[in-house]
């Protein structure tokens, strides 16, 4: 992957940079932001922070210099140079990340953000770190070696029954599951939710709080790549929804579902129920 540095010391420092990087631009302004630090993109919920903006300043100048023959897609970037997500089909590494993951929670002062990195190559995810600033601790996983969270290799338990299962779903699907609930239709997961900070998810997923998660829209690489990767290694089953295609961080469009479960029968078991009729 690199001829420059052992990948084990390459998954220390990039913790270590984000954990710099998290103390010095995010934590430091958590609760601090002044209106003229918090502005709008697409639209009025789609907001950025001086945080977003200085962390990923931080993290492209950081990860380049930690692999001098990359480059980097950070999601402030990619918002001004769509052009830049063309690099995910190239040869050269690409790092993708996300500086402050749930910033709208961020913004209005909810202890419930992330920091997201991958490492991609040949168009796959090889490593990942997906870091919790508040509790002050990394997942962090390289192809075919595991995932490891405080020295910890993590592997995702035996499903519990499906009506005791926890799930995260998009508002769509979990008014649908939870007006099914409230008509007394059985066997569907006992609680629903949504963090707004997939980084927080994913790190629940492989914890065992949270048992299975839907994502839909355009499902883009700074939230998934890393986290699907963790998944995989923690002997857990991601897949597309509609074709049980394996998650491209360069399949990037409309209208497909990204549904994480913690083996192949509850992914098949939770297709039919979420989506029944």
């Amino acid at each position: 992957m690199t001829k420059n540095e052992p990948m084990d010391t390459l998954v220390h420092n990039v913790e270590e940079l984000l954990r710099q990087v998290a103390e010095q631009e995010i934590l430091s302004r958590f609760g601090q932001l002044q209106s003229e630090d918090i502005q709008t993109k697409a639209h009025a919920r789609d907001v950025v922070t001086t945080a977003d903006l200085e962390a990923e300043n931080r993290l492209h100048e950081g990860l380049s210099k930690l692999l001098p023959d990359s480059t980097v897609i950070g999601e402030e970037d990619c918002f001004r140079n769509p052009e830049i997500l063309n690099r995910l089909t190239g040869d050269q590494a690409v790092w993708v990340v996300d500086p402050l993951d749930g910033t709208n929670n961020f913004a209005q002062g909810k202890p419930c953000f992330a920091m997201i990195c991958a490492l991609v190559e040949g168009g796959e995810t090889q490593m990942g770190w997906i870091y919790d600033p508040i509790a002050g601790v990394c997942a962090t996983t390289r192809r075919g070696e595991g995932v490891y969270l405080a020295g910890r290799k993590l592997t995702i338990e035996p499903p519990v029954t499906l009506d005791q299962m926890t799930g995260s779903l998009g508002d769509g699907v979990r008014k649908r599951v939870q007006a099914r609930k409230d008509g007394g239709e059985a066997g569907l997961p006992q609680h629903l939710v949504r963090y707004h900070c997939c980084g927080r998810e994913y790190l629940d997923l492989l914890l065992g709080k949270i048992h299975f998660a839907l994502y839909g829209g355009q499902l883009m690489p700074w939230d998934h790549a890393a986290g699907t990767l963790m998944i995989e290694e923690a002997c857990g089953y991601g897949r597309i929804r509609e074709d049980k295609s394996v998650y491209d961080p360069a399949r990037i469009g409309a209208g497909e579902h990204l549904l994480l479960a913690p083996n192949e029968h509850t992914f098949d078991t939770l297709h039919e129920v979420l989506f029944k009729g």
